[in-house]
Parts: structure tokens; sequence; C-alpha cells
């Protein structure tokens, strides 16, 4: 099981490496391995199973530096223990300012109203909103918002459309934010204090888009960050102590009035929270209410 082995200078460098990746039954797993050597855009690991050439999985070396989308480039061994060779695909024009996307609009969060919305909301909502954005609007005319209105209402209102679409939203949704994927979430103290910023964020979002559930899970936070839960155990217990976040009977995390304050009070200066309040949630599971967002 052999690809192009890379021809980069690697030094040998023990370390631990956490790497996420979907099982054959789509279910999403975490493993902690040993780094047997690391290069500037990649890094060799000893894992207890094969990983398939050519295969994606999430990677976070804090004891390198890295993080990001890591392909499979080769992989031998037998067991117990596989050496496997991961090379950075995207982390660096991530990290350099680039997409974060693939295309894919959420016309949902374009118009803000839940996926579950009826076709009365959607055409009342629509219609607010293209006046507003209407080119000949001179005070909030905004041609580029005001076309991607028109494609996101063509789309939803039809039923067909509406349907097609939503198997790509599902399909989008159940993957990692890839902001996460950036090394300020995983070097340092630094990478500590973002990661209160990135929880508090997601539960914002989820509380002002669908306040009758506000609430998400250890293991909400683990699949959308990338972040094994042994890692955000600390995180969640400051925020808890400081009043910021709460956990209700259902054993799901909520954003308090504080947390709020203090996600829009460190907003004005913290520009990778911007970021992350920009960032799109993973949507809910079909089946589960949803209010309308408002």
């Amino acid at each position: 099981m052999r690809e192009r082995i890379r021809k980069e200078t690697r030094r040998r460098k023990p370390g631990a490496v956490t790497l996420a990746f979907r099982d054959g039954r789509g279910i999403q797993q975490f493993c902690t391995v040993r780094g047997a050597d690391v290069s500037a855009t990649g890094v060799g690991v000893y894992a207890p199973m094969p990983f398939p050439v050519g295969a994606h999985v999430q990677l976070h070396a804090e004891d390198y530096g890295l993080s990001g989308t890591a392909r499979v480039r080769h992989c031998t061994g037998q067991e117990p223990e596989f050496l496997v060779g991961l090379e950075l695909a995207d982390a660096s024009s991530t990290a350099a300012g680039g997409s974060e996307g693939d295309g894919f609009v959420d016309f949902y969060e374009l118009l803000q109203i839940s996926p579950s919305a009826e076709a009365e909301t959607i055409q009342r909502v629509y219609k607010l909103l293209v006046t507003r954005y209407h080119p000949d609007n001179p005070h909030t005319g905004d041609r580029v918002k005001f076309e991607l209105l028109r494609e996101a209402f063509n789309t939803l209102s039809d039923p067909v459309k509406r349907a097609a679409y939503d198997a790509r939203y599902h399909l989008a949704g159940s993957e990692p934010v890839k902001l996460f994927e950036l090394k300020e979430f995983l070097v340092g103290v630094d990478a500590e204090v973002n990661r209160r910023l990135g929880i508090l964020s997601l539960l914002y979002n989820r509380r002002r888009m669908n306040p009758d559930r506000p609430g998400m899970s250890l293991l909400d936070f683990e699949n959308l960050m990338v972040i094994p839960r042994e890692h955000l155990v600390f995180t969640v217990w400051y925020l808890k102590e400081k009043r910021l976040l709460k956990t209700e009977s259902s054993a799901e995390f909520e954003i308090t009035a504080d947390g709020v304050e203090f996600v829009e009070s460190s907003l004005p200066s913290n520009r990778l929270l911007r970021r992350l309040l920009r960032a799109p949630e993973a949507p809910e599971k079909s089946g589960e209410p949803s209010s309308e967002r408002s």
C-alpha cells in the first residue's frame, strides 16, 4: 500500500498525533498514535490499523505544530503496527486566508430561517430581504446578495430542487468546521483560549438560531472541532466555572447570558472570533424539531 513517497527532508522526532477519520460505517473515530518523523508539510506515524492510500484524515499534532486535513501517501507494515505517511493537504491554504469551503452556499443561513421552514415562511422572508438588497435600493442595495437570495428562493421554493439541496446540505453539515483546523487551536496556551472561544461561538450561534434547542453535547464539540474530548474537558470546566456556559437536565451545554455578553464584548478586537461566528455549524439531524430563525 504505497503511493509516491515525498522527497522532502524528514527528521526523526517522537511525539503524539491525534487522527480523526470516518470508519467503514461512516462513524467519526479518533485515535492518538505515535509520531515517527516529521517534515515541513507532513508526518509519519505508527498506527494500530492500516489506512487506505489516498484517504483523508484530520490531523492534530501539537508536538510538531501541525494541524489540518492530511492525505495518506503510504501505509506499510503489519499488525500490530503500521507505518503511515501523512501529507497535509490544505492547512496551509486555510491558514493563509484561503477558501474555507467548497463553494456550497447555506441558503437557510442566508435567509436566516430553519431548515424545516415551511414554504410560506420562505416566501415571506424572501420578500423582505430581496427588497432590502435590491440593486435599486440606494441605501442597502447589494447585487451579489440579491442574486444569491434569488437563487436560494428558486431552490427552496421548488420541492424537487429543495430535496436535492437538502441532501447536499446535510452532507456538508456532517463535516467538521474547517476553521478549527488552524494551528491557533492546537499549539500552546493560546490554543486553549481559542478553544474556549470556539465552544462559546458554537453555542452562541445555536442559541441565536435555534432558541428551542440551544444545547450541544461534548460529542458535538468533538465532531465539529475535530478535537478529542479529552482535550476539551479542561476547556468546558473553565467555562462552567466562569458561568459562561451551563448544563441543563439533558446534559447538553448551553451558553449563558454572561457568555453571550463575553462573546459580544470580545468581538470588536478579536479577528478569530469574528471568523468563528461566521463559520457554519452542522445542521440538525432529520426529524429533530427546530424553531425558525428570527
